[in-house]
């Protein structure tokens, strides 16, 4: 149960949050006098720099796997090369008569 001396304080305390535009706990837990100001989710220009921020981020991430894809490619052309190689010199000694 509150006293009225409570009471009072707390609609006190109230009262100065609502006059206080610096008291807002959520955004502003140091209660500094100025708040920043932030665009909200569906402001045109917050889109715009997060789309071109992923838009950056997809087409590093593209690049990097095009690069490791052709690796993986002249890998496997070398690949071929060897297994051909080797299949000639296994025909090789059979013709001799090694194998």
């Amino acid at each position: 149960m509150m006293s009225q001396k409570d009471v009072e304080e707390w609609a006190a305390m109230v009262a100065q949050m609502q006059d206080d535009k610096s008291y807002h706990p959520k955004h502003n837990k140091k209660g500094n006098k100025t708040l920043p100001n932030r665009r909200g989710p569906n402001d045109l220009e917050e889109q715009n720099e997060r789309l071109k921020f992923k838009n950056e981020t997809l087409h590093k991430y593209n690049q990097k796997i095009t690069e490791e894809v052709i690796e993986l490619r002249k890998i496997a052309e070398d690949y071929k090369s060897l297994k051909k190689q080797l299949q000639q010199s296994v025909k090789q000694f059979r013709n001799k008569g090694v194998l």
